[in-house]
């Protein structure tokens, strides 16, 4: 039986979902993290690991494609590298921005857009053969909306109040028991010398605050929702959707977060265009299966 695969390869893990040529799901594996940007041996040990697994049991020379949306692919450089190290393999591999991959995943082989809000940010969409990002230039130029940028505001809250000998805020003080910082230079230490994860990670003490209904806290979580929001009529704006457009949401900050989502939500409503949210897939590796479908059987028609 023919076949595809489509591999989501990430900072955590690698999954591989192999389908039949109508989407049917036939096998699955689950290896260690692929980004290369974290080791460059160790990841491609792991998503060959993942191929090897399913050709094994599936029969290599009946897979027609294999898919990969490969984490820190664009700013890595590793296109090239890649060709050449799985050019040994009979079936075409394809290494897509695993973003993208979330975008097929989500959105399918329709036109639309995609939201990612987790540790940073980002907009990508298509129409017919046009593709566009808006934002996604990183922690310190941009990620607006994101975790990272959410813990950043947190921060520069509790930095004002010191200029300001306002005496800390109960989210300040929270944030400041979390760090075990005995001052504030050692928030300030923290944020300097810790990874931009680790930083988006403290987002959740605001989230927690909001739950316990912290007027600021949830003003905060309110004004990341509008940012992204803002970035997506960007988007649709510079796609040219005028009548209807399908949004696909990921990441933790819009699909965890009610705050966030009904902000960004209600700014989107407010356009005089049909707005489709989606925010639920199986497994971002099923992206590999409707990128196959709509940029390779749908260019063979």
């Amino acid at each position: 039986m023919n076949y595809m695969i489509g591999i989501d390869s990430g900072g955590t893990k690698t999954e591989a979902i192999a389908y039949d040529l109508n989407g049917s799901e036939l096998a699955r594996c689950q290896t260690g993290f692929g980004n290369l940007l974290i080791d460059k041996k160790r990841g491609l040990a792991n998503l060959e690991e993942a191929m090897k697994i399913l050709f094994d049991k599936l029969d290599e020379k009946y897979c027609q494609i294999v898919v990969v949306g490969l984490a820190g692919l664009d700013g890595g450089n590793f296109k090239a590298e890649l060709a050449t190290y799985f050019s040994h393999y009979q079936p075409d591999i394809v290494f897509i921005n695993d973003a993208w991959l979330s975008y097929y995943a989500l959105v399918k082989e329709k036109d639309g857009c995609l939201v990612i809000s987790g540790t940073g940010s980002i907009c990508i969409g298509q129409k017919g053969q046009e593709t566009a990002r808006v934002g996604g230039w990183g922690n310190l130029l941009g990620d607006e909306g994101s975790g990272y940028w959410i813990a950043k505001k947190m921060i520069q809250q509790l930095l004002k109040e010191e200029d300001r000998s306002e005496g800390y805020s109960s989210l300040s003080k929270k944030l400041m028991s979390a760090l075990e910082a005995k001052n504030i230079f050692d928030v300030v230490s923290y944020t300097y010398t810790h990874e931009k994860d680790q930083i988006a990670q403290l987002a959740t003490l605001v989230a927690e605050s909001a739950i316990a209904e912290n007027p600021w806290a949830i003003e905060l979580l309110e004004a990341a929702g509008r940012e992204l929001a803002n970035q997506t009529k960007l988007l649709i704006a510079k796609l040219g959707f005028t009548q209807q457009v399908t949004i696909g949401l990921s990441g933790s900050v819009l699909e965890k977060n009610p705050i966030v989502y009904r902000s960004f939500s209600e700014v989107l409503a407010q356009l005089p265009i049909e707005i489709c949210l989606i925010t639920e897939a199986k497994s971002n590796a099923s992206g590999g299966y409707y990128y196959y479908k709509n940029k390779i059987v749908g260019n063979e028609e």
